[in-house]
């Protein structure tokens, strides 16, 4: 199992390249390289949707916690359903609604722009998400909010096409702790849990004997799967990572039909709830920056591509293995948002990024990943640039002009869309605006 790195480093400029002949004219209208996604769009405050054909449904978060931070309050749907939009209103104080997440009947999590990093007042008018496009259904809306100077309490509204959602605040997403790991507890119950798949796999195939040792097996992993989820807590990256794929292991070699394999099957999903979390609601003491994302995703890759297509895990497995791999992007923005690299920082990060992705075979376990990251690279290095350029002088913008001119022209081993945005930024704003339409 890899052990858990630290942030990626940051790349060590290139020297300027040497004076050369003036830079022959761009081809007109080359399109971009259509693999490497646009810069997101700031968001913005969304049209609202006609309420005619839409049904709401009002959930209420009451006593939000003080504690810097803030908690995750989830609101259960009771039945599945796909929503349209959310809105956020103040029923009393003032409250920070920090991140706010859709989740879906597979466990995925969506998040919502438009509620995340605003502060939500008594006195204001609710405030609506973005539309939400997808046709995903949805099970639960998770919200990390924190009262500001006093009480507050939130109301949540839902809108659905279909019916009205129906909205009940659920137990909180665990408040988990870095006072004290809980690595040696879930080893002792562990203990029971395997007595119990013993005396169930030694049973009968249906017996009374099978069935009792289903039921305290049964208890059992109810028990492990809540204390993994225990407040004021931590189980650590690595000890998770081995209780994986252990029950990964188990559920494998266990009896079909048997009693022990939904257990091993709850467990090997609770274990990977409790991931999730953790890579969400980082601690200083259980970290995840995206270059370890990335390396528990290929360690898990390698035991997922060993296993034969009958093992009754893999499907699982490869849906958790997938999404651990997913959240390394995301992670990476972060990163590099915060790492106030210059120019030439960011824009060695997404070259290195972009030379990984496009030498990497089509559906290769990370070429989406590598491409999602040297986008997010090239984002930073354009807004380090258009800062920049105004302390350059003349003949440093036109030593720029030269290389990214090249690269332009070349469109092999840098994206051409990423190069011509340069190129505006250092020279002719609206000559290249119009060869790059």
């Amino acid at each position: 199992m890899a052990t858990l790195s630290a942030s990626i480093a940051a790349f060590a400029a290139p020297a300027a390249p040497p004076a050369a002949a003036p830079p022959k004219p761009a081809p007109p209208a080359k399109p971009g390289n259509p693999n490497l996604p646009n810069p997101p769009a700031p968001p913005t405050q969304p049209d609202l949707p006609p309420s005619q054909g839409q049904f709401e449904g009002v959930g209420r978060i009451d006593q939000v916690t003080r504690n810097q931070g803030g908690e995750i309050y989830r609101l259960d749907l009771s039945k599945a359903l796909p929503l349209v939009r959310i809105e956020a209103k103040s029923k009393l104080g003032r409250s920070k609604v920090y991140s706010t997440n859709l989740v879906t009947d597979k466990n995925e999590r969506i998040p919502v722009r438009q509620l995340a990093g605003i502060y939500v007042d008594e006195a204001s008018q609710a405030i609506s998400s973005e539309l939400l496009n997808t046709d995903a259904t949805i099970t639960a809306i998770e919200i990390l909010a924190e009262a500001m100077g006093g009480e507050s309490a939130l109301e949540i509204k839902a809108f659905s096409t279909k019916e009205a959602p129906k909205l009940a605040l659920g137990s909180r997403v665990p408040d988990f702790s870095c006072k004290k790991s809980i690595d040696s507890l879930l080893k002792d119950k562990l203990d029971p849990i395997q007595l119990w798949v013993s005396r169930a796999e030694a049973a009968a195939p249906g017996s009374v004997q099978e069935k009792f040792a289903g039921n305290q097996l049964k208890d059992q992993v109810a028990d492990f799967i809540a204390t993994m989820k225990t407040g004021g807590s931590y189980t650590s990256s690595t000890y998770l990572l081995t209780l994986l794929n252990f029950f990964a292991d188990q559920y494998n070699a266990v009896r079909a039909g048997g009693v022990s394999e939904p257990a091993y099957k709850n467990l090997l999903q609770g274990t990977f709830d409790v991931i999730v979390l953790s890579v969400q609601t980082e601690l200083p003491c259980r970290k995840y920056p995206s270059a370890s994302l990335i390396s528990i995703a290929s360690d898990l890759n390698k035991k997922y591509s060993a296993m034969p297509d009958s093992a009754k895990a893999k499907p699982l497995y490869g849906t958790i293995m997938n999404k651990i791999r997913d959240f390394a992007p995301a992670q990476y923005r972060k990163e590099i948002a915060a790492a106030n690299y210059t120019f030439r920082q960011a824009d060695t990060e997404g070259t290195n990024y972009y030379k990984l992705f496009v030498s990497s075979q089509e559906g290769s376990f990370l070429k989406n990943t590598h491409r999602d990251m040297s986008a997010y690279a090239f984002v930073v290095a354009e807004q380090a640039l258009t800062k920049e350029v105004k302390l350059m002088d003349i003949e440093q913008r036109y030593q720029l002009i030269v290389e990214y001119q090249a690269k332009y022209n070349s469109n092999t081993d840098f994206p051409q869309a990423v190069a011509g945005r340069y190129l505006a930024i250092l020279a002719d704003q609206s000559y290249w605006a119009r060869i790059l339409k």
